[in-house]
């Protein structure tokens, strides 16, 4: 797996892609397409879709490297470029049509993978009791956790990629934290 690239290097890439330096945006590619594929299998669980999706992009990106604008924060601008091909994906094949109309489209959290690496039985105990609480959220709600405190965006980062006024992200964490804290002392009980 590729280390995570900082913002400067993330910013020196972009600028050599936009020069048309094929092998910036391949190394932009490898560098993010982790965090883009398990971004994506949140917003819609059908994995060769996403797949497709995250290709496509970069086609895209690549037929685009002319006219693509400079980008303060390529993974958050990456993140919310692959949200909105999967909603026009799905829109396109008429899947949840009103849902993807309405802002409402289902989002999931697992940790089934993470499990295979804990070995202590209460650690599972505890990741399978925050896994039920989460599952207590609205979908937005499990997004902006996702966002915040997997992914480490910004309050800025995640207004843009949920498409939100960073007040309404504010507003969203502090209501979900709530129902967290709500739940997660209901089931300790």
């Amino acid at each position: 797996m590729k280390a995570r690239l900082t913002s400067e290097e993330s910013r020196k890439l972009w600028q050599d892609y936009q020069s048309g330096d094929m092998y910036a945006l391949a190394n932009i590619m490898q560098s993010y397409y982790s965090d883009l594929f398990h971004w994506g299998l949140r917003l819609h669980g059908e994995r060769e879709f996403i797949k497709d999706c995250i290709q496509d992009m970069f086609v895209q990106l690549w037929k685009a490297q002319d006219s693509a604008n400079s980008v303060e924060n390529v993974r958050s601008y990456l993140l919310v470029m692959l949200k909105t091909r999967i909603l026009r994906e799905l829109s396109k094949k008429h899947v949840t049509h009103q849902s993807i109309l309405t802002d409402e489209y289902a989002f999931s959290v697992e940790f089934a993978a993470d499990l295979r690496l804990i070995e202590e039985e209460h650690e599972i105990y505890q990741i399978r009791k925050l896994e039920g609480v989460l599952n207590h959220l609205s979908d937005r709600q499990k997004e902006l956790i996702y966002l915040r405190f997997y992914q480490s965006l910004s309050f800025e980062q995640i207004a843009e990629v949920m498409y939100l006024s960073r007040q309404s992200v504010y507003n969203l964490l502090q209501k979900s934290l709530g129902s967290l804290r709500k739940h997660y002392d209901i089931q300790s009980r």
